[in-house]
């Protein structure tokens, strides 16, 4: 039977839902979305920040949806809900119940039994058609709510025509997001549902902070209504244009069938074999997170040319643009795995971002839709650089440089661009705690991120400019105590923090410890391994972050947050998986005289956090980069320094997996039983490095042979380490 299902119906979307506040497995939504598609949808149980929670027993509607996280919040957002007869508008009052048996989601749409109705919901890029199975003799209606911040729904002959300005922030003064509905049957009235317990009808069109309108539909003489939803960003007109090109006069079947096809080919850029049930339900959706964010923002217009409103400057302007993304968390996993299996979608992703900068003067750092104060550094410099390094240059490189240089040097007073305490950084060479908060956090990725722009510039020649943030890359040395043995707290005065504890979370550090921070030098793993006393001495240091007891104290936060709790129950020590900045830790084994933990912990993580259930992910999923770790951990590749074509050689978890890749299809087959690497080979040749460079996986074919003992032989030469901005120790 597996042999005739194809890769969407392993797509399970409703891992990582059974989630809340107070602990995340995942803190997602089953979406029903196009690749990077800029409307989506889902069921909505909760009205404000988790918008979907598998434990919730009431559905209250179809959401068009843009939320990237419940953390950032929602925006554009409508709710859709059929009823018959009057309903409250509250959105708790008018709640179905439900059970998991009455729905179905998938990649292609969603399906739930609510209160004798059907809904169906399925996506196109900027568009969904919504299907409606009603009760013969019904009194059917369809509420619309625009939720807060502003709205309209009105008639426009045969059409309803509105917009919200529901929004969490992140967008300029002319936001609005567009609607435009058209329906299978007649829509004889138009009433409003948000005055009291009973619909008044007869009107026209409805304005105000919010809105619940009713649309009355006359399904007298067929109990399936079909509305085909068109979306834009920037005018309604817009939304009539995306609807006819995208859906037309297509049904709601034909829809379907083409998100299923478009996800199927997108899926099956990776082909794997020899693996459970579970483990290729777990692979193929975390491959399918990997690719909905972040979200495309542009429309084409009626000659096809490429519009977007800019939620940076306002207006329209040309060209591509994408939102929703956190590169804090997306640069690690994410754009990576994009290098290997949609070069040329990074390539639009990048002009975007140059867009960005063109238009709003800085890179974002997180953005949904525009800049948002969330999380630290400036790491759209990772992406750009990793992108340039791996050839992916069909953007204006010499505009994202000045964007990166920009970043890196001109303090900022605005939260949501720039570094904060950049002054302090560029003078002391780190950020000190008794000014700023999570200092040294901040001294680390600005570090990192300084050796991101060194690359850029290397890559366009500019060798002054390199050799300059190659220098300031060193700081994460200034941070560093070796008297503890960690990466600590520093004062202005060039004093350590006092209180040293290294299971203290907060304070110098943003959502976790010393344990957690002292591993972010990603791009000079061996003048970390010097730090900290030789090769031996940091794979000693490495079985400390997994063998220390998984304690902690909660420090400046003052309660116990998410993240902690995740933590004690991964029972994997100090290593907190659920969050990001330890995630490429493990793999800092390669540059020890130990390169086979690697391959150890790197199975134990994806056997341990991973599964295919509602509780499946392991913390916050973060517009897919928990997912993309899996996804290149169980390839057996992952990119420890994303700026740097260097691929780290890890414990591939299939028997055989194929990328394939516009530059030429890669071929990883292993072979044995166990997590630890015996050899490697590159088509046919012996490989004794543990790590690969990007150009050479083009076309190529990796055969690891895999063992249940390590082989303490293989990768642990120093020829054989990846390379390091630093020297290797002895």
């Amino acid at each position: 039977m597996s042999e005739r299902r194809t890769p969407t119906d392993w797509v399970d979307p409703l891992i990582g839902t059974d989630s809340s506040y107070e602990f995340s497995n995942g803190n997602t939504y089953p979406v029903v979305a196009m690749p990077w598609g800029m409307a989506a949808w889902t069921p909505q149980t909760q009205d404000d920040g988790w918008t979907y929670r598998y434990r919730d027993r009431a559905i209250q509607g179809i959401r068009l949806t843009h939320q990237p996280s419940p953390w950032i919040g929602d925006y554009g957002r409508l709710t859709f809900f059929p009823a018959t007869g009057d309903v409250p508008a509250d959105p708790v009052a008018r709640a179905v119940p439900f059970t998991h048996g009455q729905e179905r989601a998938r990649p292609d749409g969603y399906r739930v039994d609510l209160g004798g109705i059907r809904v169906e919901v399925a996506p196109t890029e900027r568009c969904g058609v919504l299907r409606l199975t009603v009760p013969a003799g019904a009194d059917t209606r369809l509420l619309i709510d625009t939720h807060r911040d502003g709205g309209e729904i009105r008639r426009d002959g045969d059409r309803i025509v509105g917009f919200t300005r529901s929004n969490s922030g992140g967008v300029s003064d002319d936001f609005a997001h567009h609607v435009v509905i058209e329906a299978s049957v007649p829509i004889p009235d138009l009433g409003d549902a948000l005055g009291g317990p009973r619909t008044t009808w007869g009107h026209q069109a409805l304005a105000g902070d919010r809105v619940v309108a009713a649309l009355r539909l006359d399904t007298s003489a067929s109990r399936s209504v079909e509305l085909r939803i068109g979306t834009s960003f920037i005018s309604a007109e817009q939304a009539a244009l995306n609807l006819e090109r995208e859906v037309g006069t297509l049904g709601f079947d034909a829809v379907q069938r083409i998100a299923r096809d478009t996800w199927d080919a997108h899926l099956a850029r990776i082909e794997i074999e020899g693996t459970t049930d579970a483990q290729r339900t777990t692979f193929t959706t975390a491959l399918w997170r990997s690719m909905l964010f972040p979200r495309m923002l542009h429309e084409p217009d009626a000659s096809g040319a490429l519009r977007h409103w800019s939620p940076f400057a306002g207006g329209v302007h040309d060209g591509e643009l994408y939102t929703d993304n956190g590169f804090w968390d997306t640069y690690r996993t994410v754009y990576p795995l994009l290098s290997l299996i949609a070069p040329d979608r990074y390539q639009s992703i990048l002009r975007g971002l140059v867009n960005i900068y063109r238009e709003g003067g800085w890179l974002p750092k997180w953005m949904s839709p525009g800049y948002r104060d969330c999380m630290i550094g400036t790491h759209a410099a990772a992406v750009i650089a990793d992108g340039a390094a791996k050839g992916l240059t069909d953007f204006d490189v010499e505009t994202a440089f000045e964007a990166v240089v920009r970043d890196a040097t001109v303090a900022s007073r605005q939260g949501g661009v720039g570094r904060r305490g950049l002054e302090r950084y560029a003078s002391l060479g780190y950020v000190p705690c008794d000014e700023v908060g999570e200092a040294t956090s901040r001294t680390l990725e600005f570090a990192y991120s300084d050796w991101c722009v060194a690359r850029l510039a290397e890559s366009l020649g500019k060798s002054e400019e390199a050799a300059r943030f190659d220098a300031r890359s060193l700081n994460y040395r200034n941070v560093f105590d070796a008297e503890v043995g960690f990466m600590r707290g520093r004062r202005a005065d060039g004093t350590w923090l006092p209180g040293f504890d290294p299971v203290e979370w907060g304070g110098p550090f943003t959502e976790g410890s010393a344990w957690h921070f002292t591993w972010s030098v990603p791009h000079d793993p061996a003048g970390l391994a010097a730090l900290l006393g030789g090769r031996e001495a940091m794979g000693q240091k490495l079985d400390g972050v997994f063998e220390t007891p998984g304690e902690f104290r909660v420090g400046s936060y003052g309660f116990v947050i998410h993240e902690m709790a995740e933590m004690v129950r991964g029972q994997m020590g100090q290593y907190a998986h659920c969050n990001q900045p330890i995630h490429h830790a493990l793999y800092l084994y390669a540059w020890t005289d130990r390169p086979w933990e690697a391959q150890r912990r790197a199975r134990e993580v994806m056997d341990r956090m991973y599964h295919a259930a509602p509780d499946g992910l392991p913390g916050d999923e973060d517009n897919g980069e928990m997912s993309a770790w899996y996804v290149l951990s169980a390839l057996g590749l992952f990119s420890v320094a994303p700026g740097a074509p260097v691929w780290v050689l890890g414990s591939p978890l299939f028997d055989r997996a194929v990328v394939h890749s516009p530059a030429g299809d890669l071929t990883i087959e292993a072979t044995g039983s166990g997590p630890f690497v015996q050899a490697v080979a590159r088509d046919g040749v012996p490989h004794a490095a543990t790590w690969i460079d990007h150009s050479a996986l083009a076309g190529a074919s990796l055969q690891f042979e895999m063992g249940t003992e390590p082989n303490r032989q293989w990768g642990v030469r120093p020829d054989a380490v990846p390379s390091s901005l630093s020297p290797l120790p002895a």
